[in-house]
């Protein structure tokens, strides 16, 4: 069994898009977590900060090709997600933009059915989604941030072996100053795995709804208007994604 992350962050952008600093440090702060071996242990955590279409396109291929189903796989993205008029999601890059007509230019982001077919081909049976993302307008016409949307965007991920944690923000929010460098939901997540917090039930290993739920917990206080979601198959989302580290000072004060 291999455990593999891929770790995508996308700060910089052109006209239309405002910039995400703290994606690339989101993409630090969670390998910071998932490499060590008396945390995540995982095998290879690949970073990959604004890369282009190809680039991204190669690197989700590349992380779920070839893996057997008892492989955890984790892809964690960071960055805006974009749609178009026919209510597809898009992950943005450094390039996507909009026509003279205020449409996505298709070719310039990768669409979340790209992902979703890697994913539905792929042998791994266990594969986790990770998105702190924001929500963000190619048109002129604003989305808002709410159940119906976020559901659209898990209906089109959603599948067998598949675990979905996400976080997403509007775009007139994205510039809002934050006391860390991180964005709240990743905070939390690095947080939680990083003391031992988030291993509620005390049992050496953190699953992935223990980490859910301390992020949640925690992000209900520092930020309502946020709703992070967990969206899971059967029960995937008791897989154990990191040890819990006992000994961390800030471990009593936290839990």
């Amino acid at each position: 069994m291999a455990k593999i992350a891929l770790l995508i962050g996308v700060s910089e952008y052109g006209p239309g898009l405002s910039p995400l600093p703290g994606a690339q440090t989101d993409v630090e702060a969670v390998q910071r977590v998932l490499q060590p071996l008396e945390m995540g242990g995982f095998d290879e955590v690949k970073q990959l900060c604004n890369p282009n279409p190809p680039v991204m396109r190669e690197a989700i291929e590349s992380l779920f090709s070839g893996r057997t189903k008892d492989d955890l796989v984790v892809l964690f993205f960071s960055g805006h997600l974009v749609w178009d008029d026919s209510g597809k999601f898009y992950f943005a890059t450094t390039i996507t933009r909009k026509s003279p007509r205020a449409e996505l230019i298709r070719v310039s982001a990768i669409p979340i059915s790209f992902v979703h077919n890697l994913m539905s081909n792929s042998l791994c049976q266990r594969q986790v989604l990770i998105l702190d993302s924001c929500l963000s307008p190619i048109s002129d016409q604003e989305m808002a941030v709410d159940a119906h949307n976020t559901v659209n965007i898990q209906t089109q991920l959603i599948g067998e072996g598949r675990v979905i944690l996400s976080c997403f923000t509007s775009s007139e929010n994205s510039l809002e100053p934050n006391i860390s460098s991180h964005s709240v939901y990743t905070q939390y997540l690095v947080e939680g795995i990083q003391t031992g917090a988030a291993d509620i039930n005390n049992d050496g290993w953190i699953s992935l709804d223990e980490l859910h739920q301390y992020a949640t917990n925690k992000v209900k206080i520092a930020a309502p208007a946020l709703k992070p979601e967990l969206y899971s198959v059967e029960d995937n989302a008791q897989i154990p994604l990191s040890q819990a580290p006992l000994d961390h000072p800030k471990l009593k004060y936290l839990q």
